[in-house]
């Protein structure tokens, strides 16, 4: 989990919480019946499964496919957030209904489930999103706050976002971070402004993505718009994706975009264009780094038919007395797909950078999808484990998604991650609550959507 400690004080507006399911507790706490989705590799690790779609706790029901993660602790419990993505069709049907946010309360010892509810339930009314990827939990002042976005534009929101109070449920569109396919809204540490960054996921053929950032004098101030949006360029108009190599740091900057730039996913993406936006191929996830202020990892997965088709890890540092100032490094290279394929989800420990595959189509029978190890001290790469689809599904269609650093609250060496289990026919879809309900109705429910699972991860020296 990313913190920080700003001194903030925020009222966020209640736009809508229909949390329809209460907690409910019990004394042993609920693990999930079914077997691991992902499985050791190396020596050493633990794939713990909590909760898999499907399953029932109390008046809850789990939906799939599980995405993005937060988690933060309360009195002594853990609470976790996790994002999930409706359905097999995009958009769903009818559109805005396409996106849930659980609340679970986890056993830090036994990891169990010890209650559950919906603090963001797919209602077309109330909420009307599409598809939350990724999500970063950040206490500030005092109070855990929870940023995710939309990976869908021309649909839902048209790219947008929300800040949630983690603790309440409340939660605040902010449209201003960028009409974009969001992967990630991140704050960033220990620097000079309120900042938060934020990745375009844009899978369009000749449609380069954008690293975008939001700045203002306070998070209240970010969330009330009255701030500036950015996009980063590279300040010298040579230095671009197929002119770098792995180890290559070159200077950037930030630029600033207007609001009226930003009225749509279209303005956005050709005002950035025009400013020299640097064109990265498909942006995914951003953690910060622990120890180094204004240090950030993220990975560009790849896309077919561009500069590089399975993908990148890139590093960002951020000047902290003029966040407009930022260097890119360009840390790791996948080799074509031999060293590691279409990076995604990631987190960071002061030691480590772990991160998942997402295979693209053409590379999902050469190997499974995997969560690796890079380690900062001696630069070594390892992998740690691996989906394991049922069999008769290919290598690489299952993807693990939403990882966490854990280990401030289930111990060291923790993480919390998720596996999509994405179907093939009609193998792995699972009974859920139904996809297009205004509301939910008491669990078991009989609609079928994809599988996916919940699960604590042991990896040894991480």
């Amino acid at each position: 989990m990313r913190r920080t400690v700003l001194g903030v004080a925020l009222g966020l507006l209640t736009i809508g919480l229909l949390a329809i399911a209460a907690p409910a507790a019990n004394e042993s706490g609920f693990k999930t019946a079914k077997r691991p989705y992902l499985v050791p590799v190396e020596t050493g690790v633990v794939t713990d499964p909590i909760l898999s779609t499907g399953d029932i706790v109390g008046g809850y029901q789990m939906s799939g496919i599980p995405d993005g993660l937060g988690a933060y602790t309360d009195s002594g419990d853990l609470q976790l957030l996790m994002n999930h993505e409706l359905g097999a069709s995009f958009p769903a049907t009818p559109p805005g209904v396409d996106t849930r946010i659980s609340k679970l309360t986890l056993d830090d010892k036994t990891h169990s489930v010890l209650g559950a509810t919906y603090l963001f339930n797919g209602n077309l009314v109330t909420e009307g999103y599409e598809r939350f990827c990724s999500a970063t939990l950040e206490t500030i002042n005092g109070t855990p706050y929870y940023f995710t976005g939309e990976e869908a534009i021309n649909t839902g929101h048209d790219g947008t976002s929300i800040v949630m109070n983690a603790v309440t449920g409340q939660w605040t569109p902010t449209p201003q971070f960028g009409h974009i396919q969001h992967e990630n809204i991140v704050p960033v540490e220990r620097i000079s402004k309120f900042m938060v960054v934020t990745t375009d996921d844009d899978f369009r053929i000749g449609s380069p993505s954008l690293f975008l950032a939001y700045m203002a004098d306070s998070l209240a101030d970010a969330i009330a718009g009255n701030g500036q949006l950015y996009v980063w360029k590279a300040t010298n108009p040579a230095d671009t994706p197929q002119t770098i190599h792995e180890g290559d740091s070159i200077p950037g900057e930030f630029v600033p975009l207007t609001q009226a730039e930003n009225a749509n996913s279209t303005t956005i993406k050709t005002a950035a264009r025009a400013k020299g936006a640097f064109q990265f191929s498909r942006l995914e996830d951003v953690a910060t780094a622990q120890p180094t202020a204004g240090r950030l990892y993220f990975s560009d997965t790849g896309k077919i038919g561009d500069v590089s088709e399975t993908g990148r890890i890139y590093q960002m540092d951020i000047d902290p007395s003029d966040p407009t100032k930022a260097s890119l490094t360009f840390l790791l290279d996948s080799l074509g797909g031999a060293r590691f394929a279409n990076p995604d989800n990631l987190d960071t420990s002061s030691q480590s950078l772990v991160f998942q595959e997402d295979r693209e189509s053409p590379f999902r029978d050469a190997d499974y999808n995997r969560v690796l190890v890079y380690d900062f001290r001696d630069q070594t790469l390892r992998v740690a484990a691996r989906v394991d689809p049922y069999p008769g599904q290919r290598k690489g269609q299952w993807e693990s998604s939403g990882v966490i650093n854990a280990q401030t609250m289930l111990g060291n060496n923790w993480w919390l991650l998720d596996v999509q289990a994405h179907p093939t026919g009609v193998i792995s879809t699972e009974n859920q609550p139904g996809v297009t309900r205004p509301g939910m109705q008491p669990p078991p429910n009989t609609a079928r959507g994809e599988d996916g699972q919940l699960l604590a991860v042991y990896i040894p020296n991480s």
